[in-house]
């Protein structure tokens, strides 16, 4: 018997299925939000993986060298499904 990966993915970069605010597992089907950073070379990064009750609603403070954006996407078969951006913070132009 296999068991499933415990990790989903971003951009080929794994992150947790638990959250980082209250430990609360997270399961197949449930819906959850994500912070995640680009930087130019390597992509998104997943940084934070939250259940919905532990959500922040924005960026805030954004940094000033990352794109960095909040997502919220259902949790399916270890993978993030129907990605949508709740917010994002363009880094400052210097």
């Amino acid at each position: 018997m296999t068991l499933p990966d415990p990790a989903a993915s971003l951009n080929g970069i794994r992150s947790g299925n638990i959250c980082d605010s209250c430990n609360r597992r997270i399961q197949h089907g449930d819906k959850v939000s994500m912070y995640a950073t680009w930087y130019n070379k390597g992509g998104w990064t997943p940084r934070r993986t939250w259940c919905m009750k532990c959500c922040p609603e924005a960026v805030d403070p954004g940094t000033e060298g990352a794109d960095e954006v909040i997502v919220e996407a259902v949790f399916w078969s270890h993978q993030l499904a129907g990605v949508r951006v709740k917010d994002r913070s363009y880094p400052r132009e210097q």
